[in-house]
């Protein structure tokens, strides 16, 4: 399913509870409205219903009612209209879905709740339909960074051992589906008495490795696996705690049983990282936002840290809803019908969750930091003939079938008169393609730019000379003073000249091999 996008932005005013509504759409255009929103985690009733949520005690009929209020105050006057003029080119169509894309700045308005949204016009909850995925968006001055993964996609999966939980069945679920998506076997479609085909038991085969960390979950045993391979999605199943506005994850630990992690200092093991498309933390409040600070929590740490899809639990989560969650999200996610597209398998395990456990449907939170969240494109579905062509086949006259007798006879003489040539034809072939593989090669290349005494420094200037064809290639670092050259021309084993610049420090530039990483320290100019 393709996607249409309306984004809706809230931000501050300088008054208290009024803010400013801008929604911008693909298609029909944008639009903004002044207003006030009294749909605060203290306000009454909200205080209450928001409680009975925490508590996993409250009803349908509340859980409406809430997401009634968020869709309300967000959703009025013009801002509405203007939704409804995009919905009503998308309802009903198999393929074409409106992505909601919410970036709201105000911390004290970022901690609610919105993936309840209720549409008493539609009469469903938005956040669980594939029709009207929704997202969080936020604003960072760092560059969007691809999400598409190669093939195939590598899963790290992290699962601590010394927790209370029970982890077993969670792995077991996450092994079924691995062993799922690269079974090989086939199985006999039976659409009637004269149509029998074969097709792959998961037309996704192949299409994901999952690895599971074993022993103790450490923070140097996952830096060890993250360094061994190239992982492009990371599942953590465990323990996780927001208090005082910080979050943090358990991890295992040598010596204390366990092992609390910030979420900046978990946020690291993904610093300069460029791998990794989507983490998964399946833990309590991994995405639990505070009232009073921007940015705090373990997701908008990773997204910080360039993270393009982040999914995270707003609130605690028990392990049972947890396990279910992740079972049907990975399911839909290796779906061959729109298999790759991280917002339909969300919506999707959302839906799954609403008809379970209602009460936790709106606990998962994405993090979508990029224009699109297919992770793969999506596979095409196997055209069948009809069997009544069969028969059309048997039918063809005599004239015809002696036609094509003649154009085989004809094609095998060809092919005789041309079998000394073979085997020099192949070489030349073989040479063509060596040429061609050579040509089209490409490399990566990734580091970092320090000063003397080993802080980041941010937008320096990274340029690559001495390309093939004379390519340069430009780029600055990120905050944490990191750089990637994911595509580079050329092949493993040539050499580049990397050149490092920056106002106020003296520029640098070394011949690299590539791909190996490069460091440069630069020192402060007089």
């Amino acid at each position: 399913m393709r996607y249409q996008t309306f984004d809706l932005t809230v931000s501050a005013t300088g008054t208290p509870h009024e803010y400013l509504l801008s929604a911008q759409t693909s298609r029909h255009g944008e639009t903004h409205a002044p207003i006030k929103i009294s749909i605060v985690a203290s306000a009454a009733p909200v205080a209450d219903l928001l409680t009975k949520l925490a508590n996993n005690k409250i009803s349908s009929t509340d859980l409406q009612t809430l997401g009634k209020q968020l869709y309300e105050s967000l959703f009025a006057g013009e801002i509405n209209l203007l939704l409804n003029r995009a919905l009503g080119e998308t309802i009903g169509r198999d393929d074409l879905g409106l992505r909601l894309r919410l970036r709201i700045n105000p911390p004290e308005l970022a901690a609610l709740p919105w993936e309840f949204l209720y549409s008493t016009e539609r009469r469903l909850f938005l956040a669980a339909s594939v029709e009207t995925p929704l997202s969080r968006y936020l604003n960072l001055p760092e560059p969007l960074r691809a999400i598409a993964c190669p093939d195939p996609i590598r899963m790290l999966v992290v699962i601590p051992q010394n927790t209370d939980l029970d982890t077993v069945v969670e792995r077991e679920r996450l092994e079924k589906i691995a062993l799922k998506i690269t079974d090989r076997s086939l199985e006999t479609l039976n659409f009637s008495d004269s149509l029998k085909i074969k097709r792959p038991v998961n037309e996704l085969r192949g299409k994901i490795v999952i690895d599971f960390l074993e022993g103790l979950a450490t923070t140097a045993a996952i830096r060890a696996s993250l360094r061994e391979k190239e992982y492009h999605i990371f599942h953590y199943a465990g323990h996780g705690a927001f208090k005082n506005d910080e979050a943090f994850l358990y991890l295992d630990h040598e010596e204390k049983f366990t092992e609390a992690i910030s979420a900046e200092h978990f946020a690291h093991f993904f610093t300069d990282y460029v791998f990794t498309r989507l983490v998964v933390l399946n833990a309590c409040q991994g995405a639990t936002r505070s009232a009073h600070q921007a940015l705090a929590g373990v997701a908008p740490q990773l997204v910080l840290r360039g993270v393009p899809a982040v999914i995270a639990m707003q609130d605690r989560i028990a392990n049972d809803d947890a396990i279910l969650f992740a079972a049907e999200f990975y399911e839909e996610l290796c779906n061959p019908r729109d298999g790759g597209q991280i917002e339909a398998a969300i919506s999707r395990a959302r839906k799954a969750l609403l008809q379970e456990r209602p009460a936790v449907f709106g606990n998962p939170v994405l993090y979508l930091r990029a224009e699109d969240g297919r992770l793969w494109e999506e596979q095409k579905p196997a055209i069948v003939e009809p069997a009544g062509e069969v028969k059309d086949k048997e039918q063809k006259s005599l004239l015809e079938r002696w036609g094509l007798w003649v154009t085989l006879i004809g094609g095998i003489l060809v092919i005789i008169a041309t079998l000394a040539d073979l085997p020099e034809k192949i070489l030349k072939l073989w040479e063509s393609k060596e040429v061609k593989k050579e040509e089209s090669a490409a490399t990566y290349l990734r580091g970092a730019v320090m000063d003397l005494n080993d802080e980041p420094i941010a937008d320096a200037l990274i340029t690559l000379k001495e390309l093939p064809s004379d390519t340069v290639l430009t780029q600055t670092t990120t905050r944490a003073g990191g750089f990637y050259f994911e595509k580079i021309p050329g092949k493993v084993g040539d050499r580049v000249r990397v050149y490092a610049d920056k106002a106020g420090y003296k520029s640098q530039n070394e011949y690299v091999t590539l791909p190996n990483p490069i460091k440069f320290k630069l020192a402060r100019a007089k």
